[in-house]
Parts: structure tokens; C-alpha cells; sequence
């Protein structure tokens, strides 16, 4: 993608926007970034290319930069799910808008490394001995934790200015083991990871593991918002009364306040019992969003060139969903955020008053 070009329409379409809103939003066309230019001429090109477009989804798009840094968990006990593809859509999606966006992988199984690397990390037409000389190379958060090297080393770039992420690598799994002998285990990723990359990004998305292990444990004391993704499944609908009263002891124990936001996904129109699931999600599962994902082609296509729906295929039904329900989820984040905000600084303000009487 890194190499795209994009005219003003095909630009414009990614943010759900056609060339003659501009008019009716009183937006003129100076207003947009400037073209690219040609690397061989100079001249300048009646297109941009992707290093241009958080500009121009900042100036058009349907999310807005919060005033404040947002960490967020993607989580469930169920694989499968779309999980990933959540992550992949809101993480380009926000950097698409100049958000400045961090994605933390946390899942073992790497599916998030593989969807914002910018090549397969293991070719399967390589050798064996390429491939584990590729893995090799990656340093992720068990080298942070071993003080190897510094958080920003771990931090890789994408074909996307805004977007970054910290690979997973199979040390994952003794770094969650190590946790066991350190002293306030539970907020290692919190005051380690999280609050320092929330200095230099406006979201941190933490794309999580279905088992629920102590990395887990982290990622939900260091998350603002809690999005779990349900799948419109009978399978899922068994699983979620037992999902919901471990996340609510946590809650307790932890002392948590997190919001928990929960997204429909795997939806089949056609079919009665997703159908029945999907209604009964929004009807009785509280700041579940009215939106969801669905089963699509498109989607499963736009996972396998690593690029979010509304890029893949601006124009589809599913990309208009996928828009709708990635303003629904920003809005609740946003709001959350405000919120934690608000009832930090009261409880500041009681607290001097109290230190004055």
C-alpha cells in the first residue's frame, strides 16, 4: 500500500465522503493537503500517496483526536472471533485521521505482527534456517522486561506515518511466567508501557490473547476501555455469562474502572440464530454498540492484503458498517476518557480541600 496513489475521489472514498460534500461541508480544495510531487520531475501529481492521507482523513474524516491519550484492551475468551481484524480496522483507521496510534501485540499466536508488518514475517516458501533468522531478529516486550533494550527499540514503523506497533514474539510466554516473581506484577505494563506510550500516541490499542493469563491481567489494569468483540454464534452466547462474571470479579478485586464496550461480529443476516443473537447482544448487554461486523468476503479479503475495510473496498455495504461502528466504538472510548478525566480532577479537588481543613 505504501506505494499507492490516491485521486481526490478514491482519497476521499476511504472516509465515507464524495467530492461534492466538500462543497456543502464549505471545504475548498486548497484546504486539502497538497499533492505528492514526482521523485524524478518534481512536478506535482493530481494525487496523494499514503503518507499524505492522515491529513486528509484529519481534515474530512469521522474521528477526531481526543484531548487526552486513550489505552484500550481488545479482549474475550474465545479465538476467533475477528479480534484482530477489530484491531487492524480501528488501528488504521484512527492513524488514518492523524491519530497517532500504538498497537501492543499480546497474543502469542502473532496474528496482529503479521496483519501491520510490512512483509510475512515467515515465508512459506523460505527455509527453515531464513525463517528463524527472521524471528530471531524481533525484539518485543520479554527484551523490555530483561532490560535489553529500551521500550523505543521495540517499536516498529508501518506503511502508515501515524501507525506503529511492538511485535509479539514467542518470549511472550516467559515473560507472562516472569511476571509471577515481580513486585506489583499486575501494573508492570501499565507503568512500563502503557503510561510511556501514551505520552507520544493519542491511542494504544492492546490486541489481547483469549486465554486469560497475566499479561491479560496487565493489559486490564492499563486500559481505559474494554472492547470485546462477540460473535453472533451459539458457541460465543454459551461462553459470555461465564466472560462476564470473570471480568466482574476482576473488576472488584482490581478496583477497576474501566468502560467495557462490547461489538457484534460474525453476523449473518440470513441467518435466524445469528440473527436472534445479534438482537439480543444489543438488547440486554449494557454499551453494546448498535453496529457489528459481519461475514464478508470483502473482509476477509482486505485481512489478507493487511489493509482495513473502507481502504479495501471504500464503497460496500461492509465498508459503510465498519465506518459507522468505528465512529459508535470512538465516541464511547472519547466519552470514557472524559469521564476519567472528569472524576480524577473532582476527586484532586476533594482531596486539597480536605489537606486545607
Amino acid at each position: 500500500m505504501s506505494n499507492d496513489l490516491y485521486s481526490l475521489r478514491k482519497g476521499l472514498s476511504i472516509f465515507g465522503v464524495h467530492p461534492d460534500e466538500l462543497i456543502t461541508r464549505g471545504i475548498h480544495q486548497k484546504e486539502l493537503p497538497p499533492f505528492a510531487r514526482s521523485e524524478s520531475d518534481r512536478r506535482q501529481l493530481k494525487s496523494w500517496t499514503t503518507n499524505e492521507l492522515p491529513l486528509l482523513g484529519e481534515k474530512v474524516g469521522f474521528l477526531k483526536k481526543g484531548k487526552k491519550s486513550i489505552a484500550v484492551a481488545v479482549f474475550v475468551t474465545k479465538g476467533g472471533v475477528l479480534k484482530s481484524t477489530l484491531t487492524l480496522n480501528i488501528a488504521r483507521l484512527a492513524a488514518l485521521h492523524n491519530i497517532r496510534t500504538c498497537v501492543v501485540g499480546l497474543d502469542m499466536q502473532g496474528d496482529i505482527t503479521n496483519a501491520l508488518s510490512d512483509s510475512n514475517l515467515c515465508d512459506e516458501d523460505g527455509s527453515l534456517a531464513d525463517a528463524l533468522k527472521k524471528m530471531n531478529s524481533l525484539v518485543g516486550l520479554p527484551d523490555v522486561f530483561a532490560g535489553r533494550v529500551s521500550l523505543v527499540d521495540v517499536i516498529r514503523d508501518t506503511d502508515i506515518p501515524t501507525l506503529k506497533f511492538i511485535p509479539e514474539t514467542p518470549e511472550l510466554v516467559a515473560l507472562d511466567q516472569n511476571l509471577v516473581h515481580r513486585n506489583r506484577r499486575e501494573y508492570w505494563l501499565k507503568e512500563q508501557v502503557i503510561e510511556p506510550l501514551k505520552e507520544n500516541f493519542d491511542l494504544v490499542l492492546m490486541d489481547c490473547s483469549p486465554n486469560w493469563n497475566r499479561l491479560i491481567t496487565n493489559s486490564l489494569v492499563a486500559c481505559d476501555s474494554l472492547i470485546s468483540p462477540l460473535e453472533c454464534k451459539i458457541n460465543n452466547f454459551r461462553n459470555l455469562q461465564m466472560f462476564r462474571a470473570l471480568i466482574g470479579e476482576f473488576r472488584n478485586d482490581m478496583r477497576s474502572s474501566f468502560k467495557h464496550i462490547y461489538v457484534p461480529t460474525r453476523i449473518v443476516p440470513s441467518r435466524r440464530l445469528s440473527q436472534e443473537i445479534y438482537t439480543w447482544y444489543r438488547q440486554n448487554l449494557e454499551n453494546c454498540v448498535s453496529s457489528g461486523i459481519r461475514e464478508s468476503l470483502q473482509g476477509e479479503e482486505s485481512i489478507a492484503l493487511k489493509i482495513s475495510l473502507p481502504e479495501y473496498s471504500p464503497s460496500s455495504l461492509v465498508a459503510d458498517e465498519m465506518r459507522l461502528l468505528l465512529q459508535e466504538i470512538w465516541q464511547e472510548m472519547v466519552n470514557v476518557r472524559l469521564d476519567l478525566i472528569s472524576n480524577r480532577d473532582k476527586n484532586e479537588k476533594a482531596s486539597s480541600a480536605e489537606g486545607h481543613l
